[in-house]
């Protein structure tokens, strides 16, 4: 009996403990194995196939000698190299939008500085810009000529927006029916530090920089060039033919321009060294490399940013003297790595307002 008190009085006593009640975990069970286990291994999937694609992309970076054609039957060198008459040399640049026009006068400012006598010629798209900003360019020393505008191959379809005009840079090679038989294209974000004259006086028909990116991209140093600096010798034979196979040619549309004549020019491009297109992405991507260049510059590529514009500032806007001013100081604190390199546009604009602020109200409508 005592042993049955003990069990029994065991038994009764536990009976008020609370066991787990295992209908709960077993609902939170269910529905892990029937909605959460799946979509996280959906998720996992997703993931996986997300960087096999980007490993695959970037193993396969685009070269236009891996899917190379033979597009340009024209040679390498051409006889006549040295030209004395200055009016036969131009530097040539183009407008394409508003907000650029100061950028553009500028740039005429460092050129002239820089004291080469070549001939300065803007092309600008007629009738997409205004004549306030034909104004500003020409009160610099731009000689002004109308293009008409060449449309991106297929539409368009892949290229970046902001690259949407830059096939109408093909109409530099038409300037050998104005007289020019050799010039230097530059880029309106570009500015001179330094003469460049023997640029126009290379035996090759054409000549650029290698394109650089930043950190993080496997590009690094890249064997393409970048066309906001080209040395070529014009020819308007040329630009038919380039004009004929924009559409027919295989190159990725992403960077317009740009691409076509990496392929059209690849295995006949001279590569100039970096001090003649000093994009400040080589800054970011190793600053030993720019510390070795800074003091030899002649151009300077403003790719990664624009001191010259504020953030968000309409195509169709120029800037006041007041908001030019307040974009440098923005943008030296924005990005201070090249906190230097835009101080060094911002004092080329001090300069040319100085002497031109004058010309440059007169041209307000």
């Amino acid at each position: 009996m005592a042993l049955q008190y003990f069990f029994t009085g065991w038994t009764h006593h536990n009976s008020y403990q609370i066991l787990p009640n295992d209908s709960a975990p077993r609902r939170k069970s269910n529905f892990f194995h029937r909605y959460a286990l799946p979509a996280t291994l959906l998720l996992l999937l997703a993931a996986t196939i997300f960087l096999l694609v980007e490993v695959n992309r970037w193993r396969r970076i685009y070269s236009p000698f891996d899917d190379y054609q033979p597009l340009n039957p024209f040679p390498v060198v051409h006889a006549q190299s040295n030209v004395s008459n200055p009016n036969a040399l131009a530097v040539v640049s183009t407008l394409y939008s508003n907000n650029y026009a100061i950028a553009t006068a500028v740039l005429a400012h460092s050129i002239r500085r820089a004291k080469s006598p070549a001939r300065l010629i803007l092309l600008y798209i007629d009738g997409q810009v205004s004549e306030e900003a034909l104004c500003i360019s020409s009160s610099a020393g731009w000689e002004l000529l109308a293009v008409p505008r060449i449309a991106p191959p297929r539409g368009g379809k892949g290229v970046r927006w902001h690259f949407i005009d830059q096939f109408t840079k093909l109409h530099v090679w038409s300037l050998d029916k104005m007289g020019v038989e050799r010039l230097v294209y530059l880029d309106a974000d570009t500015l001179v530090r330094q003469n460049f004259d023997e640029l126009f006086h290379l035996p090759f028909d054409f000549a650029a920089v290698p394109d650089v990116y930043g950190p993080g991209d496997v590009r690094g140093f890249s064997l393409t060039f970048n066309a906001g600096v080209l040395a070529i010798r014009p020819s308007s034979t040329v630009l038919q033919d380039m004009k004929e196979k924009t559409e027919t040619a295989r190159y990725p549309a992403l960077q317009a321009e740009q691409s076509f004549l990496n392929l059209y020019f690849g295995a006949k491009a001279a590569r100039l060294p970096y001090i003649y297109n000093a994009l400040i992405a080589i800054k970011r991507r190793n600053p030993v490399v720019w510390k070795e260049l800074k003091e030899e510059l002649s151009i300077v590529h403003y790719t990664d940013h624009k001191p010259f514009l504020l953030d968000g500032q309409p195509g169709e806007n120029i800037l006041t003297a007041e908001e030019t001013r307040k974009a440098v100081e923005e943008a030296r604190q924005k990005y201070g790595l090249w906190s230097e390199e835009f101080g060094w546009w911002g004092l080329e604009y001090e300069r040319m307002m100085k002497e031109m602020n004058r010309k440059f109200t007169r041209c307000k409508p």
